[in-house]
């Protein structure tokens, strides 16, 4: 049953309510995929429908207040934002290689957008702490987006997972920052994630061995019909999430075109 943990906050979209689903829990990935996972992998199940009202109120907050350690947020960037990352073209991208020096064939243009982001970008730090991270890509149709390098040659995708950016506990989790990446692709892109904090599942394990390198696979394992959120970040779009303390992965399924994202690490506490 879902339960009240980390809340969504829709800073100013329309019918958000269409953009969100959910489904009914995880398994492990199967032995024959498209592409190759780790092999303690776990996914969405394909069963996704819209939430019920009495999800809706458990999934969604209206309150900007809630700490960003339990919250996750959704927006548009301001329209003059949009207008100049337009202007560098990334859909004539024909590769992934293609990506980053479309963002270095206009140094004039690149100044402007960063400008422009870090004047957003202050607008949702109270206390101005935050750096960007990277340009994230990737290729379309993928059930997830995060993969990692094994010997720097192969890849394996990792399924739902938490990200590590410092060292901590399943009950520190909550102290790490958080980030916002922005879709600057032209198609929508998705955001798989269980509505619960580390400590929240922690706390489920009542005192037994539980780490920051097992808690997935073992809450995946143990409660295999915990839903899972997914939201649709449509172009031009930004979520907000604490990514260290709640299990979650990106989705381009359905897609055509590259996904790309410009993403920033810091202390996003305005939603």
């Amino acid at each position: 049953m879902l339960k009240k943990g980390l809340q969504l906050y829709n800073n100013g979209i329309d019918n958000i309510e269409q953009q969100i689903l959910i489904n009914t829990g995880t398994e492990p990935v199967k032995d024959i995929t498209e592409v190759e996972y780790l092999s303690n992998a776990f996914l969405p199940k394909n069963s996704w429908r819209q939430l019920t009202d009495k999800e809706y109120r458990i999934v969604m907050t209206d309150t900007s207040g809630t700490p960003f350690s339990k919250s996750v947020s959704v927006g548009k960037i301001p329209e003059k934002i949009t207008h100049l990352i337009k202007q560098l073209k990334l859909s004539e991208c024909e590769s992934l290689f293609d990506v980053d020096p479309k963002f270095k064939e206009n140094e004039e243009l690149i100044t402007q957008i960063n400008e422009e982001l870090d004047t957003f970008l202050k607008e949702k730090s109270s206390v101005q702490d935050f750096k960007f991270h990277r340009i994230a890509k990737a290729q379309p149709n993928r059930e997830t987006t995060t993969f990692h390098l094994i010997n720097r040659e192969h890849v394996r995708y990792t399924g739902l997972h938490i990200d590590e950016s410092r060292r901590f506990t399943p009950y520190t989790a909550y102290k790490s920052n958080n980030r916002i990446s922005i879709n600057v692709s032209e198609e929508s892109r998705y955001l798989y994630y269980i509505n619960l904090t580390l400590r929240q599942i922690y706390h489920l394990y009542k005192g037994k061995k539980v780490t920051t390198e097992n808690i997935v696979e073992n809450f995946m394992r143990d409660f295999p019909d915990y839903p899972v959120i997914r939201l649709e970040v449509k172009p031009y779009e930004y979520y907000i999430a604490p990514t260290d303390n709640f299990i979650h992965d990106g989705s381009t399924l359905g897609n055509k075109g590259f996904d790309i994202t410009i993403v920033y690490v810091g202390i996003f506490d305005n939603y």
